[in-house]
């Protein structure tokens, strides 16, 4: 008997938008009921965050976080937020928008430095109170909401369901840095001690008065001195996004299917790291390949992400993927003309110029800011905006492409 998901019509936010993301259509039917309930060969399943759980664990299991540590936050974070924003009452909203802003101040997602289940279901109930986020008082809550809204309302085309909120970034300003406490001890020192020989002055003869005031009109000066402001130095022109990351070429060599995780394959990829090096990367495609199409293949590898657990082993990258608009595919990019190619060479986009970070700082969000224009379109090449991947080779630039998705996101 397959499963049947129920969902009470504008309610349970949390539980559609997990099920749409996660492309759940194959593990249980949407309908229309009362009441938030999963049926699961005739046993129910209730509470939404035990079938948010469910869904993503047979579909995305690693948006439920690696590691024991990693799991029980996202588990933590999910639970808040349902009760926390369960309550319309302004005053307990603007705790939690507070809570959930503090939280944010360093931070990229809510849990590790990927997107997880908690990330999901907080934004399904963030939408919902969006009208009470300000630039002053939320603005680690705006960042992390634009960044939602992009990787998984807009990339996905969800929006019918959770409308986008115009955010413009460069409104929000950066966290407030506080002034270290000593500085305030060392000026209230400073004006003590000035007071204590004001008085001693006072006390001294005409001669002594005389000198005291050429000494102060001298320090006066030396102070403006002092606060005379040097000219600005000429800024930097900031290197653009794209080319701190460390996009490459990569051979699968082996696959296999992760002992731990039926979602993920264990790839061994040559990424060019040196003759016998090889990098090993986990990603969930097994519903997209069998692992016989996994093995000996080309691929394009996001190689300077910091390392992340997957349900116990160490991904050190990320196999690049397009996603069909309608989520029916996901396929491999792979470089157009293998020939020319080798494991290690670098993908660029012709007028941006700069050096790739060895490795990307999650605080910085530079794959965020980029990834949302990375696209195919009709000629099934990869784009960054409207410029296409190149692979700088020795005989000259090698596009990327997919197989069959376009108009699709890159990632």
């Amino acid at each position: 008997m397959a499963a049947v998901l129920r969902v009470p019509e504008n309610a349970a936010k949390e539980v559609v938008l997990v099920y749409k993301y996660t492309k759940a259509e194959g593990v249980a039917k949407l309908e229309t009921g009362t009441d938030a309930a999963l049926e699961v060969s005739g046993e129910k399943v209730d509470g939404v965050a035990t079938i948010c759980k469910y869904l993503v664990s047979k579909t995305q299991p690693e948006l439920l976080g690696d590691g024991k540590e990693n799991q029980a936050e996202v588990e933590e974070w999910s639970n808040w937020a349902i009760t926390t924003f369960k309550s319309a009452a302004s005053k307990e909203v603007h705790a939690g928008l507070q809570k959930l802003n503090g939280h944010l101040t360093a931070r990229t997602f809510l849990v590790s430095n990927q997107l997880s289940l908690a990330d999901l279901i907080a934004f399904a109930h963030v939408h919902q109170v969006s009208k009470n986020l300000r630039v002053t008082t939320t603005p680690n809550v705006l960042r992390w909401f634009d960044l939602i809204q992009n990787i998984v309302v807009i990339k996905n085309n969800l929006t019918k369901d959770f409308a986008p909120l115009e955010i413009n970034l460069n409104d929000v300003p950066e966290p407030a840095v506080a002034a270290p406490k000593d500085k305030k001890k060392d000026k209230k020192s400073d004006k003590k001690d000035e007071k204590k020989g004001d008085k001693k002055d006072e006390k001294k003869g005409d001669k002594a008065e005389e000198g005291g005031k050429k000494d102060k009109k001298k320090d006066k000066k030396d102070k403006k001195e002092k606060k005379e402001k040097k000219p600005a130095a000429p800024a930097a022109p900031e290197q653009p996004p794209f080319t701190r990351l460390d996009i490459r070429v990569g051979y699968i060599r082996s696959c296999k299917k992760h002992e731990a995780a039926d979602a993920l394959y264990v790839e061994e990829i040559d990424c060019g790291d040196g003759e016998g090096v090889y990098r090993t990367i986990v990603s969930g495609l097994v519903k997209w390949y069998p692992v016989e199409e996994m093995q000996n293949r080309w691929v394009i590898v996001m190689a300077n992400l910091k390392p992340a657990s997957m349900r116990g082993i160490k991904s050190e990258g990320m196999v690049l993927c397009a996603t069909a608009p309608d989520g029916s595919k996901v396929e491999l990019l792979s470089p157009v003309d293998t020939s020319k190619v080798k494991p290690g060479d670098r993908i660029y986009i012709e007028g941006l110029e700069g050096e790739p970070e060895k490795v990307l700082p999650p605080k910085k969000k530079y794959f965020e800011a980029v990834q949302p224009d990375f696209n195919t379109k009709d000629d099934k090449i990869a784009y960054y905006q409207d410029k296409p991947f190149l692979i700088k080779t020795a005989s000259g630039p090698v596009q990327c492409q997919v197989a069959t998705v376009q108009g699709g996101g890159i990632k």
